[in-house]
């Protein structure tokens, strides 16, 4: 399969994504933030014991706040077990007493050894910091390996390595937007980890690439076409290690609690992302660019051997 010779509709592809994303994030009003960027309340609760954490959330839906505002996580287990619980902040010191009041009564009804143990305010100032901390740590990432790639292989494999993965992250962003899931602390954690997973399958097919460039010239074979065997060559090894990856994750999306589910989903977005680009985008992008070069050395060479008449 000539995969350079469909590159201008792939590579349109992980774009529209990203285009059709900022369309919907401006026409909803932004992002759907969670409390990590919005600021809210943290309530723990010591359980007594090992439990339900949908039972808890539902005590929180009774109060008025739906699914998508509570997160709840399970910390410690046994005697130990709690529930951090967090939910949107009222404003209102009453209200958020009635709150607590309400939310243990309710749970007692099913653990009757439930206490609130505590409840403090997540200011929005933590949530900004949150989203700088993500953004310098993709950028820096992306600089490093820029950095690291054009040490080991070539300039033109960093940059194009570089282009794919920030497809990657601005297809998770894009359709994040689009399924209007909640954005906090876990969707930077499957950035972060996609950044890492992601540039591993680029990486692969570059080092092909290399290999087969010792050994076919550009009089046999053009740099798009090397890229395309590259891709070919890598392909079983890229398709599997996706899948295989794939099944672990859809798995513990289908079976985890909502907390999981919200870092499981990115994830399995930025793996297709990522397998998408690594085969469709980068190589293909790296074939055409280095033969662009080569035609434009060519001409040159051409240009200085045709003498200018005398008069």
């Amino acid at each position: 399969m000539r995969f350079s010779k469909y590159f201008p509709i792939t590579v349109c592809v992980p774009i529209a994504i990203i285009v059709l994303g900022l369309i919907v994030g401006i026409a909803c009003g932004g992002m759907n933030l969670g409390i990590d960027f919005t600021g809210g309340t943290m309530m723990t609760i010591h359980m007594g014991g090992d439990f339900d954490s949908s039972v808890v959330a539902e005590a929180f839906v009774n109060e008025g706040f739906t699914e998508q505002q509570i997160s709840v996580t399970v910390s410690g287990s046994g005697a130990d077990a709690e529930a951090l619980v967090r939910f949107p902040d009222t404003n209102d010191a009453e209200r958020e007493n009635e709150i607590r009041a309400n939310v243990e009564t309710t749970i007692r009804q099913t653990y009757p050894q439930a206490e609130v143990a505590s409840s403090e305010r997540v200011g929005a100032v933590a949530g900004r910091d949150l989203i700088w901390n993500a953004v310098s740590s993709v950028l820096i990432a992306c600089a490093l390996m820029l950095v690291y790639i054009w040490f080991r292989f070539e300039f033109h494999f960093g940059v194009t390595a570089v282009v794919a993965l920030l497809l990657d992250v601005g297809v998770m962003i894009a359709m994040v937007a689009i399924l209007r899931l909640q954005v906090n602390s876990s969707f930077i954690a499957a950035i972060l980890t996609i950044v890492g997973y992601a540039i591993n399958d680029t990486i692969v097919v570059f080092d092909r690439v290399r290999e087969n460039m010792r050994t076919i010239t550009r009089k046999d074979m053009t740099r798009a076409e090397l890229a395309d065997l590259s891709v070919r060559e890598t392909l079983p090894r890229t398709i599997n290690t996706t899948v295989t990856t794939l099944i672990t994750i859809v798995t513990l999306y289908i079976m985890g609690v909502s907390s999981i589910k919200e870092f499981a989903l990115p994830i399995i977005i930025g793996l297709v992302a990522g397998n998408f680009t690594s085969i469709f985008v980068a190589p293909s992008l790296w074939g055409r660019w280095q033969d662009r070069i080569d035609a434009k050395r060519a001409a040159g060479r051409r240009a200085g051997k045709v003498k200018p008449k005398k008069a």
